[in-house]
């Protein structure tokens, strides 16, 4: 029998009763529009921040002969730094461009994932399994970050899938696994592990199967051959020049029992235990069928231990944080969530019987699951405008508010009466640029400036002003086109922009904290710079200095 034959009449059968047509159509249609909502809802005003700042610093003071070189002791994506080195020397180097093969990849997951397998798992499963992709928290922050995780999901999963095609007698696919292979390691050598774990199953099947050795070790041979030489094509000159980058990324603490607990509440993107545990029982009904329908999932369930094992031995920084062992095996997302919408069909038609209304049971099933954990999860918080700060640590550290350390920290930031004064105005309607900007999001305070004043705040730039340079901050030259920040020097710019209010946040100790040294101090000279260059301040106290802006955009409106 031909690998997957048996899944796939497992789930036409249990389609059968599924309506067809036009009601499917727009099913199909309202998934795509939610899931395309949620991923471009204020793309183009999200503050660079974080670990996306990786690839511009390396874009700032290289160029790609030293890219295709160096792993870099910051992960920034080899690929991901010559696409933004090739925006700098031609369209211009913006937030948005930086993001767009990413936003490309987070489309193509809810619509390319359901699709491979819906004659397999069923139109009923599929489609619940393309809402759950489509609500995914993860999923949608990952859409939108420039990192390569989302680039991983999709390459890392078709790598799965063309193997698997490839095995049963696909020379073509055969290369396409050999490609998507060597450029996801490239990109971001963590998906090694996942990518190349189709091989041990395949060595497995050979090593129990003498008459199937003698068909497929030749072949398995030189697919194993060519992927070799791929990697090494891509990835032996940066490892050879500077093998230490390796090294430098490893022997910190390890996971433990507390960072996989934190890592399911993050992968089904909920803050809820209760909507966690339906989700659970769900994806345990669900796993049967997934594991017999899907050859892919059990070659991808092989590369997600692959990968924890590689994770445990390894002990990467950062790697006993929840959420960023939780995007290292980001592909066990799907996989968890197509589990959960088997398991909510199976279940629906367990609790209808053989009546009529076996359609309608699952699909109400797979409604409550999906509406358990998008309730329950920050969707509702990052849909809010303004929101220019969703793709932050601050917000993807945990979903769970008592469980997120960085959350924690910046509430010990003094807040000022300033913001709050904002608010009598319409939401949306000021636009403050606020310095001095840190671009590590815990410690940055513009997330909750933003939620207590209702107005948007972006990065106001001291480069050029009172400082020469600033991590996370750009010089002036030409082929960088931010447009989620603004030079604090450039009068003309921020006219342009329609900036209300230059701030700036006074040196600060965190609350309840004893420092000596203060957030901020390394740039306190700067005030004098900005009292001088926008005059008296139409507010200050403790922590904060405000300045009013005539050509602000409210002004301009009336």
């Amino acid at each position: 029998m031909r690998a997957g034959s048996g899944g796939a009449a497992l789930g036409g059968a249990r389609g059968a009763d599924f309506p067809s047509g036009w009601r499917l159509a727009l099913a199909c249609a309202a998934i795509a529009a939610l899931g395309a909502w949620l991923r471009l809802d204020q793309f183009t005003q999200q503050v660079l921040l974080d670990d996306e700042w990786h690839a511009v610093h390396q874009v700032l003071a290289h160029g790609p002969a030293q890219f295709v070189v160096d792993l870099g002791h910051a992960d920034y994506g080899i690929p991901l730094g010559l696409y933004d080195w090739a925006l700098v020397h031609s369209i211009g180097l913006s937030e948005t461009a930086m993001r767009v093969p990413m936003m490309l990849a987070g489309l193509a997951t809810f619509v390319l994932l359901p699709l491979a397998v819906a004659r397999r798992i069923g139109r009923e499963a599929a489609l619940g399994f393309a809402l759950l992709l489509a609500l995914s928290p993860p999923l949608v922050a990952y859409s939108q970050i420039a990192r390569p995780y989302a680039l991983d999901l999709v390459l890392g999963w078709y790598a799965h899938w063309a193997f698997r095609r490839w095995w049963l007698g696909s020379r073509a696919d055969g290369a396409g696994y050999v490609a998507a292979t060597a450029f996801a390691c490239w990109m971001h050598l963590v998906v090694a592990p996942f990518v190349l774990a189709p091989f041990v199953w395949a060595m497995w099947q050979l090593a129990r199967n003498p008459s199937l050795r003698r068909a497929q070790l030749a072949r398995t041979v030189r697919l194993g051959i060519g992927s070799a030489l791929a990697l090494a094509a891509l990835l032996g000159p940066p490892i050879a020049a500077r093998p230490s980058a390796l090294g430098a990324k490893t022997g910190f603490e390890g996971f433990d029992g507390t960072t996989v607990g934190g890592a399911l509440f993050w992968w089904f993107g909920t803050r809820s235990a209760v909507a966690l545990i339906l989700a659970l029982v769900l994806a345990a009904i669900g796993l049967r069928r997934v594991w017999f329908a899907l050859p892919e999932a059990r070659t991808g369930v092989l590369g997600l231990a692959a990968t924890v094992a590689v994770l445990a031995v390894s002990r990467p920084e950062w790697g006993k944080t929840p959420f960023v062992f939780a995007r290292y095996l980001l592909p066990a997302v799907p996989l968890l969530l197509c589990a959960v919408a088997c398991g909510a069909v199976t279940a629906g038609h367990a609790l209808a019987g053989r009546g009529r209304y076996r359609a309608a049971a699952a699909f109400a099933l797979t409604l409550a699951s999906a509406g358990a954990l998008a309730a329950s999860s920050p969707l509702r918080d990052w849909t809010r405008h303004p929101t220019s700060y969703r793709l932050g640590i601050y917000q993807l550290y945990d979903f769970r508010d008592e469980s997120n350390a960085a959350r924690r920290g910046v509430a010990k930031i003094p807040m000022s009466p300033f913001w709050h004064s904002l608010a009598d105005r319409p939401p949306d309607s000021l636009l403050v640029a606020a310095a001095p900007f840190r671009f590590e999001s815990y410690d940055w305070d513009g997330p909750r400036w933003e939620r207590k004043s209702r107005q948007r705040v972006f990065p106001g730039w001291l480069t050029g002003l009172c400082v020469e340079h600033r991590p996370g901050e750009l010089p002036a030259r030409d082929g960088l086109a931010f447009a989620n920040a603004v030079r604090l020097s450039d009068r003309a710019a921020l006219a342009a922009r329609g900036v209300d209010y230059v701030v700036w946040q006074k040196p600060w100790v965190p609350l309840a904290e004893d420092r000596l040294e203060r957030g901020g101090d390394h740039v306190a000279q700067c005030e004098a710079a900005l009292r001088s260059a926008f005059g008296p301040p139409a507010y200050e106290d403790g922590q904060l200095i405000a300045f009013r802006l005539s050509a602000g955009r409210s002004d301009a409106r009336r």
